[in-house]
């Protein structure tokens, strides 16, 4: 017997959880989930970045949760953990580089084009002698560029006739059209950050990751085509340049966009 009679009240506790087979359990929830008490309708989260990051895992990803728990218990910094959690969401499809971000909903990066900005073809030139062929010089202006409708309509007609053809460097090349113009259907590709910050982000409830996930494969793949087309484009193809010019003309002579266009004929060749 101790003669501190507080120690002895511990050791009888310790023994009276060791002995009920439910104590043991609980104990063990306890351990394993600290956040176990939380509700899960319970919208109010912590206010420090690993708290965030923990009350969200616990959410959407219980296998990242658990591995977090293990790593605190285990003694790691708050560094490396940052790092694995971070890491792990981001091999699931949701690329994120720090947990200061995690609370504002889940991360998107967007790719979107502002036509209007000379400085978009400033850190783009390889779209400017394309871009030419719709009458867009961005050294005419400072500091906006003034993008008719009609450049918007010929380039979204473009890019649909191309997304069709059989051929996948055309298809590559409609790709290319469809994020200059902002018709790929893809609010990643379509959306500048500006445009996007005006959308509610997505929350971090199973639904709304799941569709951030195959929002992101999805514009990943479209970019990687877009990259691909310009690249093709490098060498203007002689059709490109005559299907271009043959639109702007029509619709520059007031037909209307609605109006179903001839057929446009898509062959390779070289440049002009």
């Amino acid at each position: 017997m101790t003669v501190n009679p507080l120690l002895d009240t511990y050791t009888f506790l310790a023994g009276v959880v060791r002995d009920d087979p439910f104590l043991l359990l609980a104990n063990a929830v306890a351990w394993l989930d600290p956040l176990w008490t939380l509700d899960a309708d319970d919208t109010e989260l912590e206010d420090d970045g690993l708290g965030i990051a923990l009350v969200v895992t616990r959410r959407a990803f219980p296998d990242i949760y658990a591995g977090a728990v293990e790593r605190i218990r285990a003694g790691e910094s708050e560094t490396a953990l940052d790092r694995f959690i971070c890491g792990e969401i981001t091999r699931r499809g949701i690329p994120l580089d720090t947990l200061e971000s995690i609370s504002y909903g889940i991360p998107l990066d967007t790719a979107g084009v502002v036509l209007e900005d000379p400085e978009f073809y400033a850190q783009n030139p390889d779209v400017v002698p394309i871009l030419a062929l719709f009458g867009i010089d961005p050294e005419r202006e400072m500091y906006t560029i003034e993008i008719p409708d009609v450049v918007y309509t010929v380039g979204r007609a473009l890019a649909d006739s191309l997304l069709k053809q059989s051929d996948e460097r055309w298809r590559q090349v409609g790709w290319a059209l469809a994020w200059l113009f902002s018709c790929s259907g893809n609010s990643l590709v379509d959306l500048d950050y500006e445009s996007m910050s005006e959308i509610p982000p997505l929350s971090w409830e199973a639904e709304d990751v799941a569709f951030a996930i195959e929002l992101i494969e999805e514009a990943d793949g479209i970019m990687q085509d877009v990259n691909a087309g310009l690249t093709f484009l490098k060498t203007i193809p002689v059709c490109f340049r005559h299907n271009a010019q043959r639109l702007l003309n029509a619709f520059g002579k007031g037909k209307s966009h609605r109006t179903k266009p001839t057929v446009l004929i898509w062959e390779i060749s070289p440049a002009a």
